[in-house]
């Protein structure tokens, strides 16, 4: 092949008749490839100043309440419009943790993903999974294990939630995966390799999925053998932060081995498997070393604060009765609590709720306490607008309905007349004990009261409750917060 027919070929060039009369009138045969060399410089540089091709387009997802379009993917970004609720949307790119860059009536911005829903007609989808993963016989994570699968493989989803579950179909069994654990993609075959993991300790409560990926090697032990203890119930991750997937959950007082202390986490052996803890969550007798306050109590008689669990140790100072503390956490019979300034320890029965006190608890104690089935008193606290709500499912939340039409009026006017996710402050009372919580908008999803005015449940969410957005969790966090400093003093 002749030089000139070489480079028509390789850079495709357009004008060929141009080449071909250079070839024909340019005698010196030097001269002839130093021209047709500059020709094909000036054609390389327009083919680079040719246009970027748009972001591929992850599909057409519906909104599934009203929802506002915002220029940066932040709430404290301006919103460029409201988006109606069923309305569909072009995705750009889509995190269901976090946000989506879609474009909407020739608009381009950000919407939250937990907003989004993928619909899916006519059959299903393909996509795989990011983790090992339970496959559940329903959208609960207290829901009965149907099989694992394997990181990597391909699912058939017949209905997509981006904020929730998704219904799929996996080695021809029916079942529900966590959206979050899931990515468009795959062949559609779902017939990935399935992996069986059997919890490691059937005692203690198992994490929210089960991964199926492999723990990180930790570091050679150290000659002398530490001993640490969990200060709560503590996952156990495969990597030293909380993008890692979880390998077990591991129950309060559980003594785990120490093998390197790395800044904020630590490489730990429990039962022959390595993984990484939390610094803060373990201590030597596994008392809570957090300041943050889980309660408040008053003193029932005069007591000295002490230094340490039991009455070896020394007496930090004495209180007298019906003084206020902040208790930070508990060990057996003893409280960590907060006092002015100083921090030590109370035996537990000289403590006492005082009245009108609100409590902040973690979910992981909440849904050991919150019973369903029950009505509980519920105070809105922006408004002071009470209702009763009775809770029917836990998961990693409390799905809860109003009782009456009178409830669901009374929730409806502490909206102002409009439903939505956003998480408002509450105040909820079971027996004599009242706890710090929030609680969505939105009805949505099945029912188990009919004739209350409210089609679809809503969520109560306690302190640290599970969601699959970062986002959604804080902004929960934060109500939950506001509800517990508005107690009343």
């Amino acid at each position: 092949m002749t030089f000139y027919a070489r480079c028509v070929r390789i850079f495709k060039l357009k004008d060929v008749k141009a080449v071909e009369y250079l070839r024909r009138n340019v005698l010196n045969r030097r001269l002839q490839k130093v021209i047709i060399f500059v020709f094909i410089l000036s054609t390389m540089a327009g083919m680079l100043s040719m246009p970027v091709p748009a972001m591929a387009s992850a599909g057409t997802f519906n909104t599934t309440a009203k929802v506002n379009l915002r220029a940066e993917p932040t709430t404290a970004s301006t919103s460029i419009t409201l988006v109606n609720s069923g309305t569909g949307v072009e995705v750009l790119d889509h995190n269901p943790a976090g946000w989506s860059k879609v474009t909407v009536g020739g608009l381009t911005g950000f919407i939250r993903s937990d907003f989004l829903r993928f619909p899916i007609s006519n059959g299903a989808a393909a996509f795989r999974t990011t983790a090992g993963v339970n496959v559940r016989a329903s959208g609960s994570t207290d829901s009965r294990v149907v099989t694992t699968v394997a990181r990597g493989s391909s699912v058939e989803v017949t209905e997509h939630d981006p904020a929730g579950w998704s219904r799929v179909r996996v080695n021809n069994l029916t079942g529900f995966i966590r959206s979050d654990f899931l990515t468009r993609g795959g062949d559609g075959s779902a017939s990935a390799a399935v992996v069986n993991i059997p919890p490691e300790n059937p005692a203690a409560e198992p994490p929210a999925e089960a991964p199926a990926e492999a723990p990180a090697e930790a570091p050679t032990t150290p000659s002398e053998q530490v001993i640490l203890k969990t200060t709560g119930a503590i996952n156990m991750r495969t990597g030293p932060s909380t993008s890692h997937s979880i390998i077990r959950t591991l129950a309060p007082n559980t003594s785990v081995e120490v093998l390197e202390t790395q800044g904020e986490w630590s490489s730990v052996r429990h039962n022959g498997t390595n993984g990484f803890i939390r610094s803060d969550l373990i201590s030597a007798d596994g008392a809570p070393a957090s300041t943050v306050v889980i309660s408040v109590m008053r003193t029932v008689t005069d007591v000295n604060i002490r230094s340490g669990p039991s009455t070896d140790y020394g007496v930090l100072k004495a209180v007298p009765a019906n003084t206020i503390v902040d208790v930070l956490g508990t060990h057996g019979n003893w409280s960590s609590i907060k006092h002015n300034g100083t921090n030590g320890f109370i035996r537990s029965d000289f403590l006492a709720t005082p009245n009108n006190s609100v409590e902040l608890i973690d979910w992981s104690v909440a849904r050991n306490i919150i019973p369903t089935g029950v009505n509980l008193n519920v105070v809105d606290v922006r408004t002071g607008i009470t209702f009763q709500l009775r809770g029917f499912s836990k998961s990693g939340h409390l799905d809860v309905e109003p009782p009456t039409q009178a409830d669901t009026d009374a929730i409806f006017r502490t909206r102002n007349g409009v439903w939505s996710w956003a998480a408002r402050p509450v105040w909820v009372t079971v027996g004599d004990r009242t706890y710090a919580a929030a609680l969505n908008g939105m009805p949505h999803d099945m029912s188990t009261i009919h004739n209350n005015g409210m089609n679809g449940h809503l969520c109560l969410h306690f302190n640290n409750t599970v969601t699959n957005s970062q986002t959604y969790q804080r902004d929960l966090r934060a109500a939950v917060m506001e509800a517990f400093y508005a107690r009343p003093q």
